[in-house]
């Protein structure tokens, strides 16, 4: 949910020019390796079944619409200073993915960082159909819904006398966040947003902790490597939403305290921009624990000719 672009006097005036060249960078290497990622768990009838993959292919999803359309809607206008494709449906559709599916992809991982210790450590929950859709899918669906419905709803529904301007990075603020109460405002800015980061980094650290505790007597499992994996994954997509969101939560926390002027001069040019790469490190983070890994890429990457044998035949009159 970063902001462009800014006019702090405070920037370095290459800043805009490289901050724009390494987000698009950003960009250009990573669909391809998302393109890859949703290739390998999707091909198979075993990785679509396996629990663990089912909130990663929501959370590379919801990330991979923030990357091809939220990160370039917002370089094209930085780098125009206007929206180039000014329209009142495409301006509510990069509301929509802004907000919905940005606070959704930052629900999943919540979910994703808690359900973890289930998985690893009390698989039993999970061992039955019913307990499958009780533990598994009911709180899965809630956790990737909930965001995306309340905004579509506040965006597309709901009646505010909204406008739309083309010289406003997403054609101006929702109004939620004009008209609406400061209840509600605070409800969103706590519970959609600083409250999820702060527990995937809560959840995030317990689950590694909890894995080199026992590692000894998971060792002698036969699933230790599995479990490995699993802990490797989530603690490798977790520190990019840590790394990259909680900054920011720091400053908005303090924002809504009663200090709005607080660290001005990094917030806007800085710290919100990084809300943008945990979406790019993504798919390269769960594509480290893939398994056959080497084998896929070169199976895509790589095009080797057959070749063939030409042997001389004995001709028999």
């Amino acid at each position: 949910m970063g902001n462009f672009p800014s006019t702090s006097s405070n920037v370095p005036y290459f800043w805009s020019k490289l901050e724009f060249s390494l987000l698009l960078f950003g960009i250009i290497v990573s669909i391809p390796c998302y393109l890859f990622v949703f290739y390998h768990l999707l091909t198979e009838k075993n990785r679509q079944k396996t629990l663990h993959n089912h909130v990663m292919i929501i959370l590379l999803f919801y990330n991979f619409l923030i990357v091809t359309l939220d990160l370039t809607m917002t370089l094209d206008f930085n780098r125009l200073g206007y929206v180039s494709l000014f329209n009142p449906v495409l301006c509510r559709i990069w509301q929509f993915i802004d907000h919905g599916i940005w606070y959704g992809a930052v629900s999943v991982m919540f979910w994703a960082s808690f359900e973890r210790h289930i998985l690893i450590f009390h698989p039993r929950l999970v061992a039955t159909p019913r307990r499958r859709l009780f533990i598994h899918y009911i709180p899965l669906a809630f956790f990737s819904l909930y965001t995306p419905m309340l905004f579509f709803y506040l965006i597309f529904l709901y009646s505010c006398g909204q406008t739309f301007a083309a010289t406003e990075v997403r054609c101006g603020i929702i109004c939620l966040y004009t008209d609406a109460l400061n209840s509600l405002q605070l409800y969103d800015s706590y519970v959609d947003n600083v409250l999820p980061v702060l527990l995937i980094g809560v959840c995030s650290i317990t689950l590694l902790f909890r894995f080199i505790r026992q590692r000894q007597r998971m060792k002698q499992a036969v699933t230790w490597r599995h479990c490995r994996k699993m802990t490797l994954q989530l603690v490798l997509v977790s520190a990019a939403y840590s790394i990259c969101d909680l900054p920011s939560i720091v400053v908005s926390i303090i924002h809504l305290s009663g200090y709005p002027n607080f660290a001005n001069y990094i917030w806007s040019p800085y710290l919100t921009r990084l809300t943008f790469v945990p979406s790019i490190i993504v798919p390269f983070a769960i594509s480290l624990t893939l398994p056959e890994l080497k084998q896929k890429l070169w199976a895509l990457c790589i095009w080797k000719r057959n070749r063939r044998v030409i042997a001389p035949r004995a001709i028999i009159n």
